[in-house]
Formats: C-alpha cells, sequence, structure tokens
C-alpha cells in the first residue's frame, strides 16, 4: 500500500468507523433509553424503522450525486450531516422526537456508505482494490467495539445523551480533516473524456447485485439490532452484562475482516463471499440453539467474524462490477436494496423472538447461492 492509499483508506475509514459507531450504537441506545423516552417494543421498532428509511433515502440520493458532482463533495456533506444530527439526537425530550431526529442520522449514513467505498475503490490499483476496499470496511468493526466501549463505560457513567454529544463533535472533527483528500482521479477523467455508459446493459447485473445486498443487511438488522435485546429479555443478562457479551464477541469483527481483505485478492471474491455467506447462516442457528453461555458466546464469536467479513467483501465486489459513469448510481441502488432489508429484518425479532435468526440463516443461504451468478472480477480495471 503506498502512502497516498494509505491516507484514503484511514481518512475515509474514520469516517466509516463513526457510521458504525452509530449504527450498532442503536442497538443499546434502545436498551438505555427505555425507561427514561418510555420506549416498549412498538416505540423501539419505530425508532429503527425511521433510521432505515433515512439511510434508504440517503443511498439513492446520494448515490446519483456522486455520479454527478463528485465523490469528494458528497462523502464531505454526508459527514456533515451526520454529525448534526447525531449531536442533535442528544435533545429529544420525547422516543418520537428521537426518532424523527435519527432519520436525518439515516440519511447522512446511507449516503456515506456506497459513496466512500466507490472512492476507495475508484484510487486503488487491481492488485490492492479488494484488499484497501475490506480494510475500509473493517473500520466498521473498530466502530462497533467502540459502540459497545461506549454503552459499557459512558452509558454508564455520563449517560447516553453526553455520548451522542460527544459523538457528533468527533464526528465534525473528521468532517474537517477529510477535506485534505483528493478527489477520485477515476471519476476525475471520465469527466474530463465525457464518458458515460447507460444503467440498462447493466440491469440484470444490478438486480442480481442488489437481491445479495438486501439479503445481506436483511440479516444482519435483523439479528444485530435485537441481539442486546435478546440477550436481556430471552437469556436473562443484566444491562452490564448485555454490553460485556457484546463488547468482547465483537472483538472478532476485525480478524473477519483481515481474513477476508486476504483472501479476495487470492482466491477471489465470488469463493470467499459464497462460503462467508453460509457460514454466517450456520453460526445464526447454532445461536439460537445454544444451551450454554459458552456455546453462546463462541456462536456470537463466530457470527460477528464472518458476516462482518461478508460485508467486507460485498462492498469490494460491487463497485467493481460497473464502470465509472454509473458506478456511483449503481452502488447506490444497490445500498438503496439493503436499506430496504435493513427495513424489513428487524420487523421479525418483534414477530418471532429468537426464531427470527432462522429466517436469517436463511436469507444468507439465499445469497450465498446468488453470488454464483456474478462475474469474478479478481485483478481487472475498473
Amino acid at each position: 500500500m503506498t502512502r497516498g492509499e494509505f491516507k484514503i483508506v484511514v481518512l475515509s475509514g474514520l469516517g466509516w468507523m463513526f457510521d458504525a459507531m452509530d449504527v450498532l450504537i442503536l442497538s443499546y441506545l434502545l436498551v438505555a433509553m427505555r425507561e427514561e423516552l418510555a420506549l416498549d417494543r412498538a416505540a423501539s421498532t419505530w425508532i429503527v424503522l425511521a433510521n432505515n428509511l433515512g439511510m434508504f433515502l440517503g443511498a439513492f440520493l446520494f448515490g446519483k450525486l456522486a455520479d454527478v458532482v463528485g465523490r469528494k463533495k458528497v462523502f464531505m456533506a454526508t459527514m456533515l450531516l451526520y454529525s448534526i444530527a447525531t449531536a442533535a439526537s442528544a435533545a429529544a425530550r420525547t422516543w418520537q422526537e428521537f426518532a424523527a431526529i435519527r432519520f436525518f442520522v439515516g440519511v447522512g449514513l446511507g449516503g456515506e456508505l456506497p459513496v466512500v467505498a466507490t472512492y476507495v475503490s475508484e484510487n486503488s490499483p487491481p492488485e490492492r482494490r479488494g484488499r484497501n476496499v475490506v480494510l475500509l470496511e473493517s473500520f466498521w468493526s473498530i466502530g462497533a467495539l467502540l459502540a459497545a466501549a461506549v454503552s459499557l463505560f459512558i452509558f454508564t457513567t455520563l449517560g447516553w445523551r453526553t455520548a451522542l454529544v460527544l459523538m457528533g463533535a468527533t464526528a465534525f472533527y473528521v468532517f474537517v480533516i477529510r477535506s485534505a483528500l483528493p478527489e477520485s482521479q477515476r471519476w476525475l477523467e471520465r469527466i474530463k473524456e465525457g464518458a458515460s455508459a447507460e444503467l440498462k446493459p447493466y440491469a440484470a447485473r444490478l438486480a442480481i447485485a442488489s437481491a445479495i445486498w438486501f439479503l445481506l443487511a436483511f440479516g444482519y438488522y435483523g439479528a444485530f439490532i435485537w441481539l442486546p435485546t435478546m440477550l436481556r429479555t430471552e437469556r436473562g443478562f443484566t444491562q452490564v452484562a448485555t454490553y460485556e457479551f457484546m463488547f468482547l464477541t465483537t472483538i472478532a469483527q476485525l480478524p473477519g475482516y483481515f481474513s477476508a481483505a486476504y483472501l479476495v485478492e487470492r482466491v477471489g471474491r465470488r469463493p470467499i463471499a459464497a462460503a462467508y455467506f453460509v457460514a454466517s447462516a450456520l453460526s445464526a442457528v447454532l445461536l439460537i440453539y445454544s444451551t450454554s453461555y459458552a456455546q453462546l458466546f463462541y456462536a456470537a464469536l463466530a457470527l460477528n467474524f464472518f458476516n462482518l467479513g461478508v460485508w467486507g467483501v460485498v462492498y469490494a465486489y460491487t463497485p467493481e462490477l460497473f464502470p465509472t459513469s454509473i458506478r456511483g448510481l449503481a452502488t447506490g441502488l444497490a445500498g438503496s436494496a439493503a436499506r430496504i432489508g435493513m427495513i424489513i429484518g428487524p420487523t421479525l425479532y418483534p414477530l418471532w423472538a429468537s426464531v427470527a435468526f432462522i429466517g436469517v440463516a436463511v436469507a444468507w443461504l439465499i445469497a450465498s447461492a446468488l453470488v454464483a451468478l456474478l462475474p469474478e472480477t479478481k485483478g481487472r480495471e475498473v
């Protein structure tokens, strides 16, 4: 990795890290805010829905906009929106106010993720492109760890409102230092040459990629958003024990990403994505049928390892499937499909409790099969 690539991955990754913190801290907030904002299961579901609707809209709008005005302007704007809205959510007096503000947080998050993945992909050489995007995605696990740490150490001492203000302020600092990043060279070349491509010839490929994104997000958010609640209500964990369990098992995400980063450039995108999807499905099933703390813990470790690894592969794979002139739009549309999965997936647990994890496993098995319908892109120019 060159110095320039390192700078791009790290500064892009810091924003990704805060995105992960905010997405995943929502599951802890639903526990921490329960008494103060009088949350029941229906109110919690509405908050999750508002967040995910915002992410759906953000991915669709900002993905298209990134093809028109550039990648950098868009990911700067989304980070600014996210930082302001996150800090503002600390002032919510009711769960309805919190849900309304979370919608705007979601818009910023939804616009950030596909655009930054496209940006890093376009600024990486073919032999390191997949690895660099997976390494970018590995910042998600750092954010997940920080979300668990903030919940364990700040929620329990300074409170959840203070934590949200601190997160918003720190994310604004990332917005400032990101100004040092250059615009995507591939996007600049496309604008200079006036090259363009239509989406229609890639419609079938986009449909398959979007279905994979939908199924991936359907399962991820269907499982991870409610996992702390499941530990408390079905397994009898205390609030502190829940935070500790989540923090320790989240650590497995980092080696999951690193293993995927290594394997995508040596084995390929398709086989690794398929294998990690299957392993994720098996982990979800083992989780709900665990009969001891040790079984539950190891199943959660495996779920974190394989499912976050496959997220990295899918983020690296998707931008490579489309030409530069429609890459932002296509990746944004696939990301929008993921946001639909985010909306539907979390509705299963309130209806079926832990049995919902069976639906999660089935979704990931279908995604594994769909990967075989896409071309391999390892080592190809984009």
